[in-house]
């Protein structure tokens, strides 16, 4: 075979090959294997974590409702405030587990940490075989390199997607059995499920978006330390490139995208919001839905793509 030949892509292993090859490759390091066992046990034990921290019993949160009430109330006496229609529940912490109020909340949190982890995950992905020069035996076994970036690029995501998805549906029993013994499970009808189930699907689909774009990240600087500086930089000054500029003039910043793609409520009119400060008001304030998150998402990844893409197939490797 002549040196052409190679670089045509003449006698480079069926693509089902370089699939196992290369998933092979990725779940090989230890840690990788280490982390990707732990996540779901963390998952479980964040769960079932609910038993310990929430209690059917609502008797001293009420006494101390009924204190702090009665504080509040002599303090008003004293100033001159009006009270308004501040009341006892104003000041009541319900120790329950409250599913139907509680469970979108934690399915947030685990999934943002998901979200975290794959970033990570992607970049190793991408730049360790740089950084070990591996990469020279593998553009030699398989020459045509923008099908190695893709299909590295694609395990990446779907590892990461089904490592979140695993993690979800073990989190949800727990939530639920959380709320049977130390809660209630009021509210649980099909309209809850169909919107708890509508924010476990985004959440798996944004996991594997930021997945790959720490996988970009690290094929474009070919070096994992510099990703993981680039990643901060990249989302930390995206925001002010993009902001305005996007649907109904969105401030596009990561905090404000990642909330409202798991936002599990109808965006509110900031006329009618009562929100005061912080990502999520940002994204409730401007009307953003979750199919504008994920555009907003797209803008900080496809440009990183693209460029990954573009150098991966150059001839240098170096």
């Amino acid at each position: 075979m002549t040196a052409v030949d190679r670089v045509r892509g003449y006698g480079a292993p069926p693509w089902d090959r370089l699939l196992r090859a290369e998933l092979h490759r990725l779940t090989a390091p230890r840690a990788v294997r280490r982390v990707a066992a732990g996540l779901p046990l963390l998952v479980l034990a964040f769960g079932l974590s609910k038993l310990f921290t929430h209690s059917p019993d609502t008797g001293p949160a009420l006494r101390e409702a009924d204190a702090l009430h009665r504080e509040f109330l002599e303090q008003a006496a004293r100033t001159g405030m009006p009270t308004g229609t501040i009341g006892r529940d104003n000041f009541f912490d319900d120790p329950r587990y409250l599913m139907e109020a509680l469970s979108f909340g934690d399915l947030r949190t685990v999934l943002l940490g998901l979200c975290a982890a794959a970033t990570v995950f992607g970049i190793v992905g991408g730049g360790a075989d740089w950084a070990s020069r591996v990469m020279l035996t593998l553009t030699a076994a398989e020459p045509r390199r923008a099908r190695l970036f893709l299909t590295r690029g694609l395990l990446v995501v779907g590892l990461s997607m089904a490592v979140a998805a695993v993690c979800g549906l073990l989190l949800v029993p727990c939530l639920l059995l959380a709320a049977q013994l130390r809660g209630s499970t009021a509210g649980l009808d099909a309209v809850y499920w169909s919107v708890l189930a509508s924010q476990f699907l985004r959440g798996v689909v944004l996991v594997g978006l930021l997945a790959l774009l720490g996988y970009s990240l690290a094929v474009l600087t070919r070096h994992v330390p510099a990703a993981l500086a680039i990643a901060f930089l990249y989302l930390a000054g995206a925001g002010r490139i993009f902001g305005g500029r996007g649907p109904r003039l969105a401030e596009y910043d990561m905090d404000g995208l990642t909330f409202a793609v798991l936002n599990e409520k109808p965006v509110i009119p900031m006329a009618e919001s009562d929100c005061i400060a912080g990502p999520g008001c940002e994204a409730v304030h401007v009307d953003l839905t979750a199919g504008d998150g994920f555009v907003g998402i797209l803008l900080y990844l496809l440009p990183v793509l693209a460029l990954a893409l573009w150098r991966s197939t150059r001839t240098d490797i170096g």
